[in-house]
C-alpha cells in the first residue's frame, strides 16, 4: 500500500478516535440568563395553580429576569438567589431543572404548600450556601446526594413530612453552621459512628422526630455548638459527661425524651455559657446538682416531670437572672 494512502488512513483513524472521545465526555450544560429564565418558567408552568405573584416570570419578560419576583442576580446577570418564601405555592420540585442554575447561592421556599420529595438532582446546585425548604409538606427521605452541596452553610428542612433515617451524608457537609431538621418523622441513622462531627456547626435542631438512640455522639465533638434542641424524641440513656466540652453552648433542650440516670454525673459548672437548660419530662433520678448554681449566665432552668429527689440546693439562689 502506498505511503500516502497509509498516512491518510492513519489521520482518519485519529479523527475517528477524537470524535468518539468527545462524545464520551459528560455533557455540561452552559448556563445563560435565557436558559435560567426558561428553566424557571418551565417549573412555574408545572405548578398546579397560577400565581399572580409570579406574573413577572414570563417568556415575554426574559430580558428583565433579574427583576422577577423573588430573583436576584450577580453582576453577570445570572441567578444567584431565589426567595419565594410565604408565597402560598403548591406543587412539587420534580420539574425544577437544578442543573440550569449552577450559580445559585441561596434557595428559599420556606412556608409554602409544596409536596413530593426532594429530588436527588438538587445536588447540581454546587455553589449553594443557603437552602430552606422548611414548613412545607415535603415527604420521603432526605436524599444522600445532599452531601454534594459542599458549600452549604444553612440547611433548614424543618416542619415537613420527611421520613427514614437521617443519612450519614449530612455529616459530610463540613461547612454547615445551621442545621434544622425538626418536626418531621426522621429516625436515627443506621449507625451514629459513621456520622462524623461537623466542626462549623453552631445551631442544631432535631426536635419532634422519631430518634430513639442514646445521645448522638457526633454532637459531643462539634465544639462550636451554641444551640441544641433534641426535644420530643425517644432518646435514652444518660447525658454523657463529655457534653461539658461544648463550652460555647448557650441553649440545651432535651425535654420530653427517655433520658435516665443521675444529673450529678455531669460537671455542669463547665458549661459556663449556658443560658437556657431544659431537661423536663425525662427519667432523671437522684438530687438536683448544686453545680447548677454556678452557671452564672443561666436564665431558664426546667426540670419538671422527672424522678428527682431531695431539696433544692441553696446554690440556686446565686442565679440572679433565672
Amino acid at each position: 500500500m502506498a505511503p500516502s494512502i497509509i498516512q491518510t488512513l492513519h489521520h482518519h483513524k485519529l479523527l475517528l478516535l477524537l470524535i468518539i472521545f468527545l462524545f464520551a465526555l459528560p455533557l455540561s450544560i452552559s448556563s445563560t440568563p435565557i436558559t435560567e429564565a426558561e428553566a424557571l418558567i418551565a417549573w412555574k408552568t408545572s405548578l398546579p395553580s397560577s400565581y399572580p405573584s409570579l406574573n413577572s416570570w414570563s417568556s415575554t419578560n426574559i430580558s428583565n429576569l433579574c427583576n422577577w419576583t423573588g430573583i436576584a442576580c450577580n453582576s453577570a446577570g445570572t441567578v444567584i438567589t431565589i426567595n419565594l418564601s410565604s408565597m402560598n405555592l403548591n406543587g412539587t420540585l420534580n420539574q425544577f431543572n437544578f442543573s440550569s442554575l449552577p450559580n445559585l447561592v441561596s434557595f428559599n421556599l420556606n412556608n409554602n404548600s409544596l409536596q413530593g420529595t426532594i429530588p436527588p438532582t438538587i445536588s447540581n446546585l454546587s455553589k449553594l450556601t443557603f437552602l430552606d425548604l422548611g414548613s412545607n409538606y415535603i415527604d420521603g427521605n432526605i436524599p444522600p446526594e445532599i452531601a454534594e452541596l459542599s458549600e452549604l452553610r444553612i440547611l433548614r428542612l424543618y416542619n415537613n413530612e420527611l421520613v427514614g433515617p437521617i443519612p450519614n451524608q449530612v455529616s459530610s457537609l463540613q461547612n454547615l453552621q445551621y442545621l434544622d431538621l425538626g418536626s418531621n418523622y426522621l429516625e436515627s441513622p443506621d449507625n451514629w459512628s459513621e456520622f462524623s462531627n461537623i466542626p462549623s456547626l453552631t445551631h442544631l435542631s432535631l426536635y419532634y422526630n422519631e430518634i430513639d438512640s442514646e445521645f448522638p455522639p457526633f454532637i459531643l465533638n462539634s465544639l462550636n455548638l451554641t444551640y441544641i434542641d433534641l426535644s420530643i424524641n425517644k432518646l435514652t440513656g444518660p447525658i454523657p459527661d463529655s457534653i461539658t466540652s461544648l463550652v460555647k453552648l448557650q441553649h440545651l433542650n432535651l425535654t420530653n425524651n427517655v433520658f435516665q440516670g443521675p444529673l450529678l454525673s455531669v460537671k455542669w459548672q463547665k458549661l459556663i455559657s449556658l443560658k437556657d437548660l431544659r431537661l423536663g419530662q425525662n427519667e432523671f433520678t437522684a438530687t438536683i446538682p448544686s453545680e447548677f448554681g454556678y452557671l452564672s449566665n443561666l436564665q431558664k432552668l426546667e426540670l419538671y416531670n422527672n424522678s428527682l429527689t431531695g431539696v433544692l440546693p441553696p446554690s440556686l439562689s446565686n442565679l440572679n437572672q433565672l
